[in-house]
């Protein structure tokens, strides 16, 4: 089946959901690392399964940790906290994780080439009032530019802290921090923190990202602390668009527009389509912060046409998904799609556009007008290279767009 007819089958391109399953109710609640973690799910510890941590494990054996792993381990389920001193460009890691996905992690780096990473010159921090320090760029960066790679210095299972007592999860991030070289360790503790708890707690729940990782069929989800990415603010309209890369565990931060230099760099820390109520709620909730970036210090006037064009921009994307084939309209879907782009590019929206080129190709291509429908995925192609598809990532879009384009250019 052509890729064309596909389409036409389906009529919409699959959006994909993740979904959270509830966990039952605990009889004997555990006393948990209180880390309000990303992508936490609450599990039961019997009281008579207490953890133990150990500091002698005698069968470890890996050429890449330098250090012995702390553990701690309860029944078949162990989480230990690994170290590297020196990993590609100098950097080092620690990572609190099961043992078959810290042996997955270490082979995925010792498999890469001790390439340099790209470093931070070129960048400032800054104190800014009513916001804390800051990243400045001092020279000019054009729309498409990295800005910056950073190396994950900590990376840590999200489901660890369910597993553990609070002073072993403690113990357990201390040593993933007390084990990394004074410069590293220096960076890390030098980072802000804003909801409380101890401080190693308060930096990881205030700057770490939630990460996916190739972790040997462990099916964990990671909490991953860029030091120098974790130095940039948030911003509703971002000039800085961030994408985690999955094969070297790092975090690219690249100009989402041209920035000048001297200009503050801020990236998104949630998704940058929300309204302004819910982007304060979930910046509050989930970072102790109401967001102070210009869009939402506008005059109300401003805010609120901000709000009815992102509640457009929602409304035209739900419609554009849910196309059925009573539904299916080309000189309809081509006006929504239209509009959709002009709302994006207003509203600072244009790294979610790749369906939607991708769509328009699809559409054109049904209708037999080919050289369009090979610009629209010619520009779904870049869309994706340039911010949503990376190295060791999800590729299945990226490799729909170019079997349309050989079956358009065949």
């Amino acid at each position: 089946m052509s890729y064309i007819q596909t389409f036409v089958i389906s009529l919409a391109i699959c959006a994909f959901a993740s979904r959270v399953s509830a966990s039952p109710q605990c009889a004997n609640p555990p006393q948990h690392f209180d880390a309000q973690l990303p992508l936490q799910s609450q599990q039961c510890v019997d009281t008579k399964d207490e953890l133990r941590l150990s500091q002698d494990v005698q069968s470890f054996q890996h050429p890449l940790w330098s250090h012995k792993p702390t553990c701690a381990q309860r029944k078949g389920q162990e989480y230990c906290t690994y170290t590297t001193s020196e990993l590609r460009g100098g950097h080092a890691l620690s990572i609190i994780a099961t043992s078959v996905a810290a042996d997955a992690i270490a082979a995925a780096f010792l498999a890469l080439e001790k390439d340099g990473q790209s470093n931070d010159s070129g960048l400032e921090v800054r104190s800014f009032p009513g916001k804390g320090k800051g990243l400045v760029t001092t020279k000019a960066i054009k729309k498409g530019e990295r800005i910056l790679l950073d190396s994950a210095h900590i990376i840590a299972s999200s489901h660890f802290p369910t597993q553990v007592t609070r002073s072993q999860g403690k113990a357990l991030f201390s040593a993933a921090i007390d084990q990394l070289p004074q410069a590293d360790r220096a960076l890390v503790l030098g980072l802000d923190q804003s909801l409380g708890g101890s401080k190693v707690e308060d930096i990881m729940k205030t700057n770490a990202f939630a990460c996916q990782l190739a972790d040997g069929d462990a099916d964990d989800a990671y909490m991953c602390l860029f030091p120098s990415v974790a130095r940039i603010n948030h911003a509703c309209q971002p000039n800085a668009h961030a994408r985690f890369v999955p094969k070297t565990m790092s975090m690219e931060i690249k100009a989402q527009r041209d920035i000048a230099a001297g200009e503050e760099i801020g990236i998104s820390y949630g998704r940058i389509d929300l309204k302004h109520a819910d982007r304060q709620t979930l910046y509050q909730e989930g970072w102790n912060f109401g967001c102070t970036c210009p869009l939402c210090t506008a005059s109300e006037y401003e805010r609120t046409g901000s709000d009815q064009r992102r509640a457009r921009f929602a409304q035209l994307r739900k419609m554009l998904e849910n196309l059925t084939a009573e539904t299916y309209d080309a000189q309809q879907i081509v006006a929504w799609e239209k509009e959709v782009m002009e709302i994006g590019q207003r509203e600072g929206l244009e790294t979610m556009l790749a369906q939607d080129y991708e769509r328009l190709a699809y559409v054109y291509a049904g209708h037999g007008m080919v050289k369009d429908a090979r610009r629209w995925a010619k520009m779904a192609k870049e869309s994706l290279l340039e911010w949503v598809v990376v190295d060791g990532g999800p590729d299945n879009q990226i490799r729909r767009v170019e079997g349309l384009l050989r079956e358009l250019d065949g």
